[in-house]
């Protein structure tokens, strides 16, 4: 049985340990790579949020800017008037939601978390923008620093260049005032990396675990995904799956997720396999 553990996030705590956590995507942006002008609208992504948690989402995932290769970046306003709506909207029908607003802009953070979202979401971990910091530690928010792979960096396997990041993304947290407990670190698989690149994070997620943060496994629908059949983006659930389950064996937590419904199904059975528990008979 895996030791049941908490994440301290702005207001409270988040159970992980014992159970995997699905943490749901919704991207209110026109150009993300999987689901970009969907759900661009105020009501339609409340509408989607909601409809995630009732699926079994623990967190929902709110980013205003894509991040995909190429993408189109949008200035703090825009990135404000895109998110904090949507947090507004839905924490209004349900109090209860967990928002992680995915950004690297201080003043975008600051809006959603006095709109009622409780964790930021930084794919650059901190290394572009400390201030980001620090509104986080202001508000107690739980923080994800992501390993970022368009930082150029080269030298050594991709396993020490993330490990790397991520001791320097700890040491400006760290120094700004971030709690441990509030910590949780994505290995960016799909930025900046091969598709070698990500088998191998893949293949080396518990080695990854073992660096003494709680990890979280973003790869929904990625290239690596595809393979090896070049499946376009319609035809990646099942693959997205695989990870998910190779992430549970490996004692990743928390898996970011376009398909929540499928993901949820996947980890119950893999939680019980490998977390430990009984089933009622």
């Amino acid at each position: 049985m895996s030791a049941k553990r908490t994440w301290r996030i702005r207001d409270g705590e988040l159970e992980f340990g014992n159970r995997s956590l699905i943490v749901g995507i919704l991207n209110v942006t026109p150009d993300s790579f999987s689901d970009g002008g969907i759900h661009c609208d105020r009501d339609s992504a409340a509408a989607k949020a909601i409809a995630m948690l009732e699926e079994g989402a623990g967190v929902i995932d709110l980013g205003g800017e894509s991040t995909r290769p190429g993408y189109d970046p949008v200035d703090d306003e825009e990135e404000v008037k895109r998110t904090e709506p949507v947090v507004s909207a839905v924490i209004e029908q349900r109090a209860d939601c967990i928002f992680s607003i995915d950004t690297t802009k201080p003043r975008v953070a600051e809006a959603a978390l006095k709109a009622g979202a409780r964790i930021v979401n930084d794919v650059c971990g901190f290394q572009t923008s400390p201030e980001l910091a620090e509104v986080s530690a202001q508000f107690g928010a739980g923080v994800i620093l992501m390993r970022n792979g368009r930082d150029g960096e080269t030298d050594g396997c991709v396993l020490d260049r993330i490990k790397k990041s991520w001791e320097r993304s700890l040491t400006i947290a760290k120094a700004i005032g971030v709690a441990d407990e509030s910590i949780v670190l994505d290995p960016g698989v799909g930025f900046g990396t091969t598709r070698q690149e990500d088998l191998e994070i893949l293949r080396g997620l518990s080695e990854l675990v073992s660096f003494g943060y709680p990890v979280m496994l973003g790869s929904s629908r990625k290239r690596i995904t595809a393979q090896p059949a070049g499946l376009p983006l319609q035809e990646r659930l099942e693959p997205t799956l695989a990870t998910t389950v190779a992430g549970v064996a490996a004692g990743v937590d928390f898996f970011r997720v376009h398909d929540v419904a499928e993901n949820v199904r996947a980890v119950g059975l893999t939680d019980l396999i490998y977390r430990g528990g009984h089933l009622d008979e």
